[in-house]
């Protein structure tokens, strides 16, 4: 059984502990180059890049043609998120079970002609809910395109369908299933959408609350990497 996988996450997953015991490894993608830090069993990919991308300029597709570059299946996709229910606060450990993403759809067929169904991997997202002790909030992520925050006015139509707010699970989800990787997510809730309560949204309390969830992050990484690796 393939014990392998690739871990993508946002900007803090580079001060994970788990990247002091990795490698630093750098891939030529037809897209273009990617870092990432592996050994036998794990590969960590900061999806942003070493340039700290925004998140519309993200390269999915090299980020994800260097997983499976390296002959890796599975990916586990760590994603920061905005809650759109109150019921959901900050710091709640989510696994996606389905997602909207409506506009700027990426695919690595040049020619346009995949069209796939893209899925989120049910049996790995059942081995990474048994991996962990802590509970797991089942949510639908809805993808906009960022880089700012939504509107309240936004949020209001969001939240009629979806649990949570992000900017990439969408895309690299596609990618992943027109490369023909098995992909599951674990979002950590950083923040109340924009409007879900009476505390303004700011980019200076949002980065406070995800380095604070840095911790819970890491703890959640070395169980779930010692359970599926």
């Amino acid at each position: 059984m393939d014990k392998s996988i690739a871990i993508i996450g946002g900007s803090n997953l580079i001060y994970s502990t788990l990247v002091s015991e990795l490698q630093e490894e750098r891939f030529r993608t037809p897209f273009g180059p990617v870092t990432a830090y592996c050994n036998e069993r794990i590969m960590l990919i900061q999806r942003h890049g070493i340039q700290n991308l925004p998140p519309h300029k993200i390269n999915h597709k090299a980020n994800l043609s260097a997983v499976k570059q390296r002959g890796i299946r599975r990916i586990v996709a760590i994603n920061s998120v905005g809650s759109l229910k109150q019921s959901i606060p900050p710091g709640t450990f989510c696994l996606v079970t389905d997602f909207i993403s409506f506009y700027n759809i990426p695919t690595v067929d040049e020619n346009g002609r995949t069209h796939i169904t893209p899925i989120m991997c049910d049996t790995l997202t059942g081995k990474i809910r048994s991996s962990s002790r802590r509970s797991f909030q089942d949510v639908i992520y809805w993808q906009t395109t960022g880089p700012r925050f939504e509107t309240p006015a936004e949020i209001r139509l969001l939240s009629q369908f979806a649990d949570v707010v992000g900017m990439t699970l969408g895309s690299e989800a596609t990618i992943a299933a027109e490369l023909g990787l098995d992909y599951a997510s674990v979002c950590m809730v950083d923040n109340y959408a924009n409007g879900i309560v009476k505390e303004p949204l700011d980019f200076a309390s949002f980065d406070n609350m995800v380095k604070e969830n840095q911790q819970k992050m890491d703890e959640f990484l070395k169980e779930m990497t010692a359970c599926l690796c």
